[in-house]
């Protein structure tokens, strides 16, 4: 009775793949992927777009840069907490529904902003975006497990980073010309209208779960539907997979912090060069991760090795970023070139995704994305206030100098560094 049972068990399997296979070979999957990958390009441009107004958020609203770095930071206060609830929704309900809500939601933060006349709405629209955006990136990483083989995975999570840093490259330079012709209000009232767009595009061309997907994750995991938490409590037990969320947060802290917020200043601090000049300088941080990050999955794809291309990759992004603590005696275009090598570099973080999905089974792969990501956004959330506090900590002024950017620098090759240093603890997945 048992062996009869594996076989028919073994069949039911077999098919499932085979069907698979078949969907998964049309070229409908990369227009599913696109459409979802949007709304995370979207949400990274809404994200950074502060970075580009600091200094005029700071005067119209009389903060600080500890009280501008927690205002901002709580888009990852909202963000890192969501993302429990999105790995295990999107394992349960799948991606349709949920994305093109939660694309409304970040709309409507956007839009909150744009009309804030106090810093607590300026919040309240930061939370919204939060919200609305922790479904965009574990969404399009969901929606490329579904349809794509898993010998694409780090390249395909390769991608969708890299589409989302596009959408982080037009909130930095184009941001800045638009901000300057039309002023950030009306920027960010165009950026509420774009979360509506991208929410009819994901309603009308991203499909449900196919059926032989639920099938798969059936066969994987019997107990996946008798329990929404079943997942959860998978991915919570491996202790694999707390390890590669740290270090994945430790990788990303050149976007989450430099890149997110405080990047621009220092290069108009550090270099003299003009705001526009130096946002596009951090336009090239975010285009050298989009050219890293599936390049990088790619490379770990071809080689079947998750650990060598996130350790190479770490430990070139710390020495990059440990560089920029010279920008004010270097020449301007070898200070771009490291800002470049750093965003490159650092597209090695992309790979935990993968190395996250390889961990579990059909059952919870977006819940593994998204207990990820949680740590990624917490980082976010803790270093960007932690810059700005040491910027008021060590100004004797209220205007902050190179040297108080340097110091306050210092804390992301550290954090590279030890992310770098972790990876030798990692086990090598079963990866293609």
């Amino acid at each position: 009775m048992p062996h009869r049972i594996r076989k028919e068990f073994d069949h039911e399997l077999a098919e499932a793949k085979k069907i698979a296979r078949e969907a998964r070979a049309d070229a409908m999957p990369w227009l599913y992927w696109a459409v979802a990958a949007s709304f995370y390009l979207y949400e990274f441009f809404a994200r950074v777009a502060p970075s580009v107004m600091e200094g005029t958020l700071q005067k119209e609203f009389a903060m600080n840069a500890s009280g501008l770095g927690f205002v901002m930071g709580l888009y990852y206060l909202a963000y890192a907490p969501m993302q429990l609830v999105v790995g295990i929704t999107l394992d349960r309900f799948g991606s349709k529904k949920l994305l093109s809500s939660a694309a409304i939601v970040a709309g409507i933060g956007c839009l909150a902003f744009a009309l804030a006349e106090t810093s607590a709405i300026l919040g309240l629209g930061r939370i919204m975006l939060g919200i609305g955006s922790s479904f965009a990136y574990v969404g399009a990483v969901y929606v490329a497990t579904v349809w794509f083989p898993r010998r694409k995975l780090a390249f395909i999570m390769g991608m969708t980073a890299a589409l989302g840093t596009l959408g982080a490259a037009l909130g930095q330079a184009p941001l800045e010309v638009a901000v300057q012709d039309f002023g950030w209000r009306t920027a960010m009232y165009t950026a509420a209208l774009g979360g509506l767009v991208i929410a009819v595009m994901i309603w009308i061309l991203v499909p449900r779960r196919p059926d032989w997907f639920l099938k798969l994750a059936e066969i994987e995991s019997k107990e996946s539907k008798d329990s929404m938490f079943a997942g959860l409590r998978e991915v919570v037990s491996n202790g694999q997979t707390w390890l590669i969320s740290i270090i994945s947060l430790l990788l990303y802290v050149p976007l989450s912090t430099f890149g997110a917020l405080w990047g621009d200043e220092f290069l108009v601090t550090s270099t003299g060069v003009s705001k526009e000049t130096a946002a596009w300088g951090m336009t090239l941080l975010f285009l050298g991760f989009a050219a890293g990050a599936p390049l990088l999955g790619w490379l770990s794809d071809k080689k079947s090795m998750r650990k060598m291309p996130m350790f190479l990759g770490g430990a070139l992004c710390a020495f990059s970023m440990g560089m920029l603590l010279l920008a004010p005696w270097m020449p301007f275009w070898l200070t771009v070139l490291f800002l470049i090598s750093s965003g490159f570099f650092a597209g090695a973080q992309a790979i935990t995704f993968a190395v996250a999905v390889e961990q579990h089974s059909s059952s919870c792969k977006a819940t593994a994305v998204a207990f990820v990501n949680f740590f990624v956004m917490l980082g976010g959330f803790i270093l960007q206030p932690a810059f700005g506090a040491v910027l008021d900590l060590t100004s004797t002024s209220d205007s902050y100098t190179a040297g108080d950017y340097r110091l306050a620098l210092i804390l992301l090759p550290i954090s590279l560094t030890l992310g770098t240093f972790l990876c030798r603890y990692l086990i090598e997945t079963d990866s293609p």
